[in-house]
């Protein structure tokens, strides 16, 4: 057949076309979910902007890839409780795990809760899970589930330090050594920086911080690390409302005496806690990348809820104050997200997780499931959301975020608590606006959202002491 010049123009376009833009396989992506434990994105939000002298390189490079949600919040700032809600889409309320190490009834209603590992795996996929269970027992990450799993509960779970770096090992083992055109789904749950747990273990000041550094070493001198020593958080000295917290007298007693010097060292500590994690994230993106296997892998980075690390003089999770409600989003999928995006729009929860990336890979979502896909807004970030009210609970109180404000209620001992913070124009959340008159429309606003959801939830805030 004779080609005339038009026609072999054509082709010549079309072969150029291909060789800039090449066609995706139809082959499913591979989905890697690397899930931390504490991580505050106050600290490292993977921007690389940092005035704190933190180095998280690993964490900077996957966000320069692909995009960062920068209004995320956990669904429950408790280890135990998110972990069950990122596994199942569903709230607390509707998965039974309202609190840590809560295991009755999670193996019977596993059998009938769709989870995300079994919802890759009905889909085809290898599935593998190494790292910190800690999601209220074996029913919502367990080894009916994953094939293959490496995998921590009980006495490892404040030993990051120790055995993070194995839980990393197998799973670069596993990509390294994965064969086969089945596409895989794999969790690497690390542990840290739960480590800075261990500083509390009810003795907070003096000695014992010599003992918790032991599990952040990088060095000799641990310590030395972070010289000058970091800041104190800018919200350090504002008192916090006692509507956030629960035990006053339990979890915070021993941070009230801290000196200046001992607050840094906690600090220094955690963000060595960090950093230590940012390399095992390191060693698991590069296997990737000498797989080849990176432009058909969906990466996604979170974490379980955050950590006050001296904010408001408190210590570890469980409050809906930023610090440890907030929680990182970073997903990389080369040639379907841009590179360096911001969303800043998007409120999204723990219990989005799941739906989010079965949407992403092109599995069927759940039926049932509370969690809703943002796949839009990672497509299309700067479109208009509808993640524009988000709900959050823990074992005293319920938050809902909206707009540019969060409106908090909470029972604690009998004692009804209301709380209503302007975030864009009080960032620190220094100032309980409840009782301010010009902000009687946004309260009241937040008050029927709340109400509304609680009317779903069916549920009764009572706190007895």
């Amino acid at each position: 057949m004779k080609i005339n010049h038009r026609t072999f123009a054509y082709l010549f376009f079309l072969i150029c076309v291909s060789c800039e833009n090449p066609i995706k396989t139809n082959q499913p992506p591979n989905v890697v979910l690397i899930l931390s434990d504490q991580w505050s994105v106050k600290v490292s939000d993977g921007s690389g902007n940092y005035d704190n002298g933190i180095e998280t390189p690993s964490l900077d490079l996957l966000a320069s890839q692909g995009i960062s949600f920068t209004e995320s919040y956990s669904t429950y700032p408790l280890c135990t409780p998110a972990r069950a809600s990122l596994f199942t889409g569903l709230y607390s309320h509707n998965n039974d795990v309202g609190f840590n190490l809560r295991r009755d009834s999670i193996l019977e209603r596993s059998k009938t809760t769709p989870t995300l590992g079994k919802s890759f795996e009905l889909a085809g996929y290898d599935v593998a899970y190494f790292g910190k269970e800690h999601a209220g027992g074996y029913g919502y990450a367990s080894a009916t589930e994953f094939g293959s799993m490496t995998h921590s509960d009980g006495g490892m779970l404040a030993e990051g330090s120790a055995y993070d770096p194995i839980f990393t090992q197998d799973a670069v083992e596993y990509v390294k050594n994965k064969e086969g055109d089945k596409p895989f789904f794999m969790t690497l749950s690390l542990i840290n920086p739960h480590d800075i747990c261990r500083v509390l273990g009810g003795k907070v000041a003096g000695a014992t911080f010599a003992d918790a550094i032991h599990f952040a070493r990088t060095d000799d001198e641990p310590y030395l690390r972070f010289q000058p020593r970091p800041d104190l958080p800018k919200n350090h000295n504002i008192s916090y409302e006692k509507g956030m917290i629960l035990h006053e007298d339990f979890m915070y007693k021993e941070t009230f005496d801290l000196d200046t010097d001992q607050w840094k060292r906690f600090i220094s500590t955690y963000q060595l806690l960090i950093e230590n994690t940012d390399k095992h994230i390191g060693q698991l993106l590069e296997s990737i990348d000498e797989k080849g296997i990176k432009e058909n892998t969906i990466v996604l980075f979170t974490t379980d809820h955050g950590e006050m690390a001296g904010s408001h003089k408190l210590i570890a999770k469980t409050t809906f104050y930023e610090e440890s409600a907030k929680t990182p989003v970073i997903i990389r999928y080369p040639g379907t997200i841009k590179p360096k995006t911001l969303n800043n729009n998007a409120l999204v929860g723990t219990i989005d997780i799941m739906p989010t990336l079965l949407d992403l890979a092109g599995v069927p979502i759940p039926t049932g499931i509370d969690g809703r896909s943002f796949k839009n807004d990672i497509i299309n970030p700067q479109n208009e959301t509808n993640f524009d009210v988000l709900f959050s609970q823990n074992q005293f109180g319920r938050m809902v975020r909206y707009d540019d404000f969060k409106y908090v209620k909470s029972v604690v001992y009998g004692i009804t608590y209301e709380i209503l913070y302007d975030l864009k124009n009080d960032p620190l959340e220094s100032t309980n606006l409840v009782n301010d008159n010009k902000y009687r429309d946004p309260l009241a606003r937040g008050r029927k959202l709340l109400d509304d959801w609680l009317k779903t939830e069916n549920t009764v805030l009572v706190t007895k002491k």
